[in-house]
């Protein structure tokens, strides 16, 4: 069978102009043109373009979404039955199929996209593995990110590319580009889709959806399968990338989900290492050894301990302001530190340590030497000018609310003023507290129009409920399965470099 341009042309063209059509229509026409190309596919009646260099330049990704991505499609796979490749040069970064898919994937429709979900996203992960092949992972990174968010502005839909977004994002040490999707609350899975009431109409994947849970269910292709420890996983890095960025409420935030996922025995390795960050991240914010979140049950919260002892001890030592004891702890348990690539985290908590000791004196004393600062707080010999810089940093981060006051005389130390805290101009403050209530309030606002489709679709899960029975009943060993593994190449301290 053979194919000409015209006729391909002339088959997308029924697309342009889609706005004087309705819904029903424009959904035929998609469905069709979609079934048409996957047939032109599977004949291999593209494979005469597969050398074109230049047929992609009749079609416009913004209006041929489906095909240009179909002969992209083609294209990509010639290559790699011609090299006998996975990863054909042509589609590493700066490969003319790289940059054909980049072209892509910048500029889709996001309707049409919706009906070649799994052709969308195989392009987005062979994308991301061509950036890692070229250790370029930054460049996967932010054509990841940005495919996301122009599918799905709310990325309310756990899917997974939110993996591979954050995996490359660590890869690559670039955090912040993973912001835009780690800061929208996920609201579903895709596996929810289609459960609800079988009687009720299913709104066409061309109408306007108040929620992206109306095209992203697990038949759309727009996700591989997932499992829990996909889910665990994702929280996992990104609250890793939280910890890099020291934005340490989200860290927790996000670790905190980890940690009380429901089991139905023992727990993985995933959970027992997000607790571990769990209790050096709240040193870091809160400045005490925090307990699992409510949601833990009893019996992970006694498997916590037995498998954590080395932080606990930490975290008392911290909380009892026992300077020696912390300094031992650190000590003896650098190999821990070492092996669960958690050191880096460690040293930031001995720096932590230091604020909070001035925070708990300032609750006694109005003010402060340098002199005495530097005998009563630090966990390490220094001189007075260093524990100056120290305290000199912590208020001009707005860590530490305080003044520092210089004598007029050159042998007189710094005084530090804590009591003066109060007295300080509040507008910045308030400032500050209304950009976060207007962020909250739009998070709110997400979520509540989201919980009553939520609360449908769990309730009328038959599966849910027994799962939720059987995890009241099940009573653990107490024991991580040796079969359970991380699955993360997470073999470097990513706090290592920043402390």
């Amino acid at each position: 069978m053979t194919v000409s341009l015209a006729e391909l042309t002339a088959a997308s063209a029924r697309l342009h102009n889609h706005t004087d059509l309705s819904d029903e229509l424009y959904d035929d026409r998609i469905r069709d043109l979609v079934a048409y190309f996957r047939h032109l596919l599977s004949t291999d009646a593209l494979s005469t373009f597969a050398r074109d260099d230049f047929l992609l330049d009749n079609f416009d990704p913004s209006a041929d979404s489906v095909a240009f991505l179909f002969i992209l499609r083609s294209q990509i796979q010639k290559a790699k039955e011609r090299t006998s490749e996975n990863l054909p040069g042509d589609v590493w970064p700066t490969g003319k199929l790289w940059i054909r898919a980049v072209h892509f994937l910048k500029n889709f429709d996001r309707v049409q996209a919706r009906y070649v979900g799994q052709e969308w996203r195989q392009l987005v992960e062979l994308a991301g593995r061509a950036a890692q092949a070229a250790s370029k992972p930054l460049l996967g990174a932010r054509l990841v990110r940005d495919a996301m968010l122009r599918l799905d502005p709310s990325c309310a839909v756990f899917t997974s590319t939110h993996l591979l977004l954050v995996r490359l994002c660590l890869r690559a040490r670039t955090y912040a580009c993973a912001l835009p999707v780690l800061d929208r609350h996920i609201c579903y899975f895709p596996a929810l889709v289609g459960r609800a009431d079988s009687k009720a109409a299913q709104p066409l994947l061309c109408s306007e959806q108040e929620s992206s849970l109306a095209f992203m269910g697990d038949a759309s292709g727009l996700s591989s399968k997932l499992s829990s420890k996909d889910y665990l996983q994702y929280f996992l890095c990104g609250g890793m990338i939280y910890m890099a960025l020291k934005q340490w409420r989200k860290a927790l935030h996000f670790l905190g989900i980890v940690v009380s996922m429901p089991i139905a025995g023992s727990l993985s390795m995933i959970m027992v290492e997000a607790y571990k960050k769990w209790i050096l991240v709240g040193l870091l914010e809160k400045g005490k050894l925090c307990p699992p979140p409510s949601l833990t049950s009893p019996h992970a919260a006694k498997m916590y301990q037995s498998l954590t002892r080395p932080y606990i001890t930490l975290a008392q030592a911290f909380e009892r302001d026992d300077v020696g004891r912390l300094k031992a702890e650190v000590n003896a348990a650098e190999h821990v530190w070492s092996t669960d690539n958690n050191t880096g985290l460690v040293a930031q908590v001995m720096n932590a340590f230091y604020k909070h000791t001035v925070i708990r004196l300032g609750k006694t004393f109005a003010a402060l030497t340098m002199a005495d600062l530097a005998e009563q707080a630090l966990p390490w010999p220094t001189t007075e000018e260093d524990a100056e810089s120290i305290i000199a940093s912590l208020v001009m981060s707005s860590d530490l609310g305080a003044r520092l006051l210089h004598s007029q005389k050159r042998t007189s130390s710094t005084m530090l003023r804590l009591s003066a805290v109060s007295h300080l101009p509040r507008l910045s403050h308030e400032m500050e507290m209304q950009v976060q209530l207007r962020n909250e309030g739009r998070s709110l606002k997400t979520l509540m129009s989201n919980l009553e489709q939520s609360n449908h679709q769990l309730g009328l899960s038959d599966e849910y409920i027994d799962n939720a029975q059987k995890n009241q009943l099940w009573a653990g060993s107490g024991e991580i399965p040796a079969s359970e593994q991380v699955g993360l190449d997470m073999d470097e301290d990513i706090m290592g470099d920043l402390h």
